[in-house]
């Protein structure tokens, strides 16, 4: 079997309220200065804050993804901690923003080669000129990243002496019927001159065995400025090409809009999650030479459980290696890796090698990778492209084969209609286009019998969203997928419409939710928040009717950050929950969270349910 070295996961991970805004250069700095753009885009005032949208959106639409429910805890929980600490891209070295994940090697390029010859970014607007970040593209990330500066216009920062550390303390009490559970963890994470940083994570979940930790992850991580690009020892992720070969954490489980369609490869990055689960435990580096970049690493598969208590556990050795060219408008890639017993060599059990390409032509962005596995010779391929056609259509086509499986899809982003500027926001996404969406058709064809079929297996996938402005606070947006499968079960409709509210300190949204599959299952509730500049507060009520497991209905939780919750719905019953989180100084943040989940009526086909109550709490310390 092709080795894939990733956790792929189609439930959301949590966010919370009370985000504070990335600093851009303060007023005061002789290099403040304030650009405004009324153009196709919306964008204005950079010298105000980014998007006001809740953590959750902000990384749906960097990810390129439709729903919540379709990301993962690793990769909401590793965002999440950029837009508490953002990525300092006039500081860092080169090597730190392509592990980040936030950039592609291309963009550092630009960004790099802007930074020497023209010195530091100094607004939003300034990066949108840059070659690789279109308009849309820094609106995405602008929530991520900061704009912090220590030289005058036209030059480029030098090294700082800024040392950061985070210290992250979470504590979890809940009650299941008669039986009460606890679980905790602690993050902490040291960096200096963004040339080094240490980071540690302790986790006890609520299934736990012991009063003690059980679970998390460690690193050391040094960045270089020339021929060193980082050195990381301990635990971190590898991800290269588009996933066929080596491939740690998250990758998109649908298809829902262009971005999803292309991974972007970070490389060699520091995992710092409270579960430990997915990553390598090792040592890996870089090297720059030239406009080639070599890494290198050698994990040792078996030694995160042996140092967690399992002495009967065995190592293995899992040495990688890719090399990278990257050009003014292409990159190409080749990869390749073992996993070995040392004291049997002969024992490999898994290898392979790959190779990707990426390539920008005329504004068509052309990707793809083939890969095979040393052992069974079993090839994998996937190939694709996106391209814009005109000012408000982006589509993207992408094809592959793996494991016996044969896929195509078809997908594009759309908007039209006049500009409407959004109550109570100012910067980028303040204005958003009154008509928008996405679409995707997502086939797939399985040689083996599938889904319970006699022969081979098939699936289409289908997917629409659309949102309606209707007016600067009151939006409509609406969700239709549909999967059509041969077997069993065979057609599942899922549909739901949000109506959200937004005008300065408060929101709100109501949400109604139908899943047909073997019987009807239905879904609602309703949200109001209310969020100044130095607190949030935000109550829920639901009721859901799921007589069907195959008719569960997955609801994003709004959490404290770091926190997983996306529960399934299924029986008869209804729950609320408050979420709050406040600034008590410009250090600390605290976050709370109490929720109930009860069953009080009798579903006729549905398995009894124990009701559920829980009190989170959060701290978040930034020295």
């Amino acid at each position: 079997m092709m080795l894939k070295v990733c956790m792929i996961a189609g439930l959301a991970a949590a966010a919370a309220g009370g985000y504070m805004y990335p600093s851009e250069v303060p007023s005061e700095h002789p290099a403040y200065r304030v650009e405004e753009s009324h153009g196709d885009g919306g964008v204005e005032g950079t010298s105000g804050k980014p998007d006001g949208d809740d953590a959750i959106g902000m990384i749906m639409r960097l990810l390129g993804t439709d729903s919540p429910e379709s990301l993962d805890e690793y990769e909401v929980e590793r965002l999440s901690s950029f837009l508490e600490t953002p990525l300092r891209i006039n500081l860092a070295p080169g090597s730190r923003l392509v592990s980040s994940g936030l950039l592609t090697q291309y963009q550092v390029a630009s960004l790099l080669d802007y930074r020497r010859r023209h010195g530091d970014v100094l607004s939003f607007m300034e990066l949108s000129a840059l070659d690789g970040f279109p308009e849309e593209t820094v609106r995405s990330l602008a929530p991520f990243i900061s704009l912090d500066s220590d030289a005058p216009p036209g030059r480029s920062s030098a090294m700082t002496g800024a040392v950061h550390n985070t210290l992250v303390l979470r504590a979890n009490a809940g009650q299941a019927g008669d039986g009460a559970e606890y679980a905790y963890g602690m993050k902490y994470r040291f960096s200096s001159r963004d040339r080094f940083q240490f980071g540690i994570t302790l986790n006890r979940p609520y299934a736990g065995e012991n009063p003690y930790p059980d679970g998390g992850s460690f690193y050391f991580a040094g960045y270089g400025r020339r021929h060193l690009g980082k050195i990381v020892i301990g635990d971190y992720s590898l991800r290269y090409g588009q996933g066929l070969a080596l491939w740690n954490g998250f990758m998109m489980s649908s298809l829902s809009s262009p971005e999803s369609f292309y991974l972007r490869p970070s490389g060699i990055s520091p995992y710092w999650s409270y579960s430990g689960a997915g990553a390598n435990r090792g040592i890996a580096a870089d090297f720059n030479i030239g406009r080639f970049v070599v890494s290198s690493s050698v994990a040792l598969p078996g030694l995160k459980e042996l140092m967690s208590g399992d002495r009967d556990q065995k190592i293995s050795l899992m040495p990688a290696v890719n090399v990278a060219w990257y050009g003014t408008s292409a990159q190409l890639s080749v990869t390749g890796y073992a996993d070995v017993f040392p004291e049997h060599f002969s024992r490999v059990s898994s290898a392979g090698a790959s190779a990707d390409f990426r390539w920008c032509v005329r504004g068509v962005d052309l990707f793809g990778e083939v890969a095979v596995d040393a052992l069974d010779l079993r090839p994998a391929s996937v190939a694709g492209t996106v391209f814009s056609v005109g000012e408000n259509l982006v589509l993207a086509f992408r094809g592959g084969y793996a494991d016996g499986q044969y896929s195509i899809a078809a997908g594009g982003r759309f908007r039209a209609g006049d500009n409407i500027h959004l109550q109570g926001r100012t910067g980028f996404g303040s204005t958003v286009r009154r008509h928008s969406g996405a679409f995707s058709a997502d086939a797939a064809y399985y040689t083996e019998p599938k889904y319970g079929s006699d022969g081979p297996g098939r699936q289409l996938k289908l997917l629409l969203n659309y949102t309606l402005q209707l007016n600067p606070a009151l939006a409509l947006a609406a969700r239709l997928s549909e999967r059509l499968r041969n077997g069993t079960e065979r057609s599942r409709t899922d549909f739901r419409v949000d109506i959200r509210y937004a005008a300065g300190d408060w929101t709100a949204v109501m949400r109604l939710n139908a899943l047909y599959n073997k019987s009807l299952g239905l879904l609602g509730y309703v949200e109001g928040g209310w969020k100044p500049d130095r607190m949030s507060v935000y109550l829920r009520a639901g009721l859901f009717k799921v007589d069907n497991w195959s008719d569960r209905i997955y609801a994003y939780e709004r959490d404290a950050p770091g926190n997983f919750n996306v529960p399934a719905y299924y029986g008869r019953g209804w729950w609320c929950a408050m979420t709050a989180g406040i600034t008590l100084s410009r250090w600390c943040k605290a976050y709370f969270r109490l929720s109930t989940l009860q069953y009080p009526w009798t579903s006729p086909t549905a398995s009894a349910r124990t009701p559920k109550s829980e009190c989170r709490i959060l701290f978040s310390l930034a020295l």
